[in-house]
């Protein structure tokens, strides 16, 4: 039988790929060094059962199944089929989806109220939804998701928050204040390009 190390590296590697993850990716998810990742995927080192565990229940497959030589065909009775892995990350979405919604439904509250009792027309309460929008989307992605699209999120919140105040203050020309996005822009893709 080939050495145990070897099917179970090739089987994390071909596991990592098919998630489309690079090995500092997986390993910021895993709170290991990519030097380790890189270790178990070319069978110099194992991971310890917790990681292996944890590395199953994240990819969607069973123990037996990092343990087992051969294609996913031979292997189909040790994939986890709508299985937990699957069904977090559609919580995940769900979750975040209604916190934002939440966001949403405040803003159309204040507006209404706004509108029918203050006799006022706030419709800029839905600009300012869009940046408290990804405040929520910035913690989110914080705890669960890829670091990436942290910029992304960042960016829109940024923008979106400047050109909220233009708006907000429309009468007092602050337009200026736009300039300040640039060096903030440029700080949060520095940040990002840290490693932890």
């Amino acid at each position: 039988m080939k050495d145990m190390k070897k099917i179970v590296a090739a089987n994390l590697q071909n596991l990592r790929r098919r998630n489309n993850m690079t090995q500092a990716e997986l390993a910021e998810k895993i709170n290991y060094s990519d030097k380790s990742v890189s270790k178990w995927e070319h069978g110099e080192s194992m991971p310890d059962i917790e990681v292996l565990c944890a590395l199953a229940e994240m990819y969607g497959v069973t123990l037996d199944y990092l343990t087992r030589e051969g294609p996913d065909e031979d292997k189909a009775e040790f994939i986890v089929k709508n299985g937990k892995a699957n069904n977090e990350i559609g919580n995940k979405i769900a979750i975040t989806g209604l916190i934002v919604t939440a966001v949403w439904f405040i803003a159309a509250v204040i507006y209404i109220y706004l509108m029918l009792i203050a006799n006022y027309s706030a419709w800029t309460v839905f600009l300012w939804a869009v940046p408290a929008s990804m405040i929520v989307l910035i913690v989110m992605n914080a705890r669960w998701g890829k670091r990436v699209y942290g910029v992304i999120i960042g960016s829109v919140f940024v923008w979106s928050a400047l050109l909220s105040t233009c708006f907000q203050f429309i009468e007092y020309g602050l337009w200026a204040i736009l300039i300040i996005g640039a060096p903030l822009q440029v700080a949060m893709i520095l940040f990002y390009r840290i490693k932890k």
